[in-house]
């Protein structure tokens, strides 16, 4: 190396792509010295700098890595781009390394060496590596994995064969029967690039049809779908179909035609008049209607005859083969009939969802429910939904449903049912709400208990059961000694299940100590949305962190600012990072507009203070200058409203808008206003900042919830 050991650690932490990006064969080699783990995180900077040689160098080096999540990592990313190079040296490479660590079965390492051999021509080798492989998830084999292998595994036995037609079962398994992918996108270049080769042209035609659908290019996928029209591949591929009727609904000026097309499909198929696929086995026909029943249904709906899509969606439901299915067509008709009658989604509510599979899946329409019936005042609604889901996974809806309810009973709205009382409804709430800190705080505040029942479990949370995967804990950690911090979310979002809590507060606290406070955040709210978690105060300290406090307080104290509530607008704005930037054009840690900061300045230099504009530039990216404004700003909002729950709204929102909203609801108090501001951004805002601050209250400044609510409410 031309530079000295330490000078190469510091620029490779620092992610200083030139310096990586000079590295030839023998500084990898160097850079594997410096640590053995060191080329994997460097490759995921040049791969992004889309030099795809030096990356496959790099990761080539790392496959060794004592860290074994390293090397499998590393073995993943190498695949595709082995596959690309076509580069026999690397191939060659990789084979000797499998040849000296023969101990390396991980599915990973079997992939890519069937990669290298097919570089290498070896076809016989690949087939007898990724014999039984093929069928992928369903045999626990990532899908990633899954569809590489069964590239290999089909180029392969192409190559042994004498060059002539391609056999049209086997390219229509591979093609049609899986998801479009990148390693299908890559094997149809293969073959296209192969002059031995003739690709049938209806299977051809489909395949270019189904790239184009991955790509995003829907208008070009229907050229060629609809010149399958009369061909039987539609009929007996249903993801073939399926990309046909995405197409069509994604594509406006051809969504009539599409219309036309599918019903008349169905109905034939449905009658056996006129069928267009008379060859098709019973099972087989019930797929391809609920197929076309499906799109049909999503046609309508984006042609906004949302009555109709409800008909087709219910027809669908009753051809529905699994979960995935099942849920798709509950979702699309309880989110259709909303749009167009939302006064009968509680009844719907009844029906459906003693039937759907994932709580989850539902919340976007039962928080759009929610906000219709408290706008509306349908308080008995409201409580009908709660009863029927009252025993959904999803604690942060059953919280939110109990505590709305409970404040309409002790209102005077309406009684509790089965003996329920007021506190009975905020009692559920409460128990619920480890998913929801809003109303697990807003519950506490009426039931006069703390949001936390457990202490930091001292002692706890360092046994060898309690982190099965310590050695993938230092995978993440040296994303941040290593430079490629940005990417490291990436990876821990995809084995974030298999983790346990105290892994990933493990994880939370390298992101939080690296000052990258919103994956920290996100990492807690992983675990923190978990069926069986216990809300701990440790937790809460992570999920609600408290940097720049000084600065924070200053500002809050000069303003006559609730230091909480300040607290809970920045974590909200911007996780605490001082140089964010919004789509918008707001920036900083208070996320002000550069227009807003101008009138800000102004004010701050008529009273007395600094002028921040005196060089024609405000710099927002200060985390002094962009405090301050943010809390004269947010101070402006609260004397002219009266109310920090409001200032807090038009903060996002808007004043004018916020005045007008209240204004239709004067006599609702503010923590049931907030449920009835229809855009969910702004809605969703005040309860995050709202709960921020109960949350700061509680952990740094001593208060009760009941003190903190009572704050922020009027």
């Amino acid at each position: 190396m031309d530079v000295s050991r330490d000078e190469a650690a510091r620029r490779l932490k620092a992610g200083d792509i030139g310096f990586i990006l000079s590295a030839e064969t023998s500084r990898v080699n160097e850079l594997a010295k410096l640590d053995p783990s060191s080329p994997f995180y460097a490759g995921l900077l040049v791969e992004n700098a889309r030099d795809k040689r030096r990356a496959a160098y790099l990761f080539e080096a790392a496959l060794g890595s004592p860290i074994l999540k390293v090397g499998k990592e590393s073995a993943r990313r190498l695949i595709p781009l082995l596959a690309e190079l076509q580069d026999p040296e690397i191939a060659n490479r990789v084979l000797q390394f499998m040849q000296k660590n023969k101990n390396a079965p991980e599915e990973e390492f079997v992939t890519l060496k069937a990669a290298a051999a097919y570089v290498l021509g070896r076809y016989g080798e690949v087939n007898s590596l990724l014999r039984g492989t093929e069928s992928g998830t369903a045999a626990g084999l990532p899908e990633h994995l899954a569809a590489w292998n069964r590239a290999f595994q089909f180029l392969a036995a192409l190559k042994q064969q004498i060059p002539g037609i391609l056999p049209s079962t086997e390219t229509r398994k591979f093609f049609l029967d899986f998801p479009a992918g990148a390693a299908s996108r890559w094997a149809y270049e293969e073959i296209l690039k192969s002059p031995g080769y003739i690709f049938p042209a209806a299977e051809r035609t489909a395949v270019t049809g189904r790239l184009a659908v991955f790509g995003g290019a829907y208008s070009e996928a229907l050229v060629h779908f609809e010149s399958l029209k009369n061909s039987p591949l539609l009929f007996q591929h249903p993801l073939l179909l399926g990309d046909m009727g995405r197409s069509y609904a994604a594509v406006s000026s051809k969504r009539e035609a599409g219309f036309k097309l599918f019903t008349d499909w169905e109905n034939a198929l449905r009658t056996g008049r006129n069928s267009p696929a008379p060859a098709l086995t019973e099972d087989q026909v019930q797929a391809v209607r609920y197929t076309l029943l499906f799109y049909t249904g999503r046609i309508r709906r984006q042609q906004g005859k949302h009555g109709e899509a409800v008909d087709y969606f219910t027809r669908a439901l009753a051809l529905t083969r699994d979960t995935v299915q099942e849920d798709a067509c509950i979702w699309y008709i309880l989110s259709s009939t909303f749009t167009e009658k939302p006064e009968t989604v509680p009844a719907l509510i009844k029906t459906y969802a003693p039937l759907w599979n994932n709580d989850d899946d539902f919340y976007d329409i039962l928080d759009k429910l929610s906000c219709y019936l408290m706008t509306e005042k349908k308080w008995r609604s409201l409580q009908d939904v709660f009863d029927y889901i009252r025993n959904s996974k999803d604690g942060a809806t059953v919280a939110k449903y109990a505590y709305l309810v409970g404040r309409a009973v002790s209102l005077g709205y309406i009684s509790g049912r089965e003996g329920m009382d007021t506190r009975d409804y905020f009692t559920v709430a409460y128990e619920a709400g480890n998913a929801s800190f809003y109303y697990r705080a807003l519950a506490a505040s009426y039931l006069g208990k703390v949001v936390s029942p457990t202490e930091r479990g001292r002692g706890a949370g360092n046994s060898a059961a309690q982190y099965p995967h310590r050695a993938e804990l230092e995978f993440y950690a040296k994303f941040f000694e290593f430079g490629a911090a940005p990417y490291a979310m990436t990876y821990l979002r995809e084995n974030a299940d298999r983790y346990t809590k105290h892994e990933l507060r493990v994880a939370a606290r390298t992101f939080a100590s690296a000052g990258r406070y919103l994956e920290s955040i996100q990492i807690v709210g992983m675990y923190m949305r978990r069926d069986d978690y216990v809300m701990e105060t440790v937790d809460l300290e992570l999920y609600y962190p408290n940097p720049f406090t000084s600065l924070i307080e200053k500002y809050a104290q000069a303003n006559g600012l609730l230091p909480q509530v300040f607290f809970g607008l920045i974590r909200t704005e911007s996780a605490f990072i001082p140089d964010i930037a919004s789509h918008a054009g707001a920036v900083g840690l208070a996320q002000i507009m550069p227009s807003t900061a101008t009138e800000i300045a102004a004010i701050i230099k008529k009273g007395g203070g600094p002028d921040f504009s005196a060089n024609g530039n405000i710099d927002l990216t200060d985390p002094e200058i962009n405090v301050q404004m943010g809390a004269v700003y947010l101070k402006s909002l609260t004397d002219s409203l009266g109310s920090p729950m409001l200032a807090l709204l038009a903060y996002n929102g808007g004043p004018g808008r916020i005045r007008r909203l209240r204004r239709a609801v004067p006599s609702l108090p503010e923590d049931l206003f907030i449920e009835t501001i229809g855009i969910s951004e702004t809605r969703n805002y005040g309860k995050r900042v709202m709960a921020a601050a109960a949350a700061y209250g509680f952990l740094y400044y001593g208060m009760s919830m009941h003190e903190v609510v009572a704050d922020i409410f009027k």
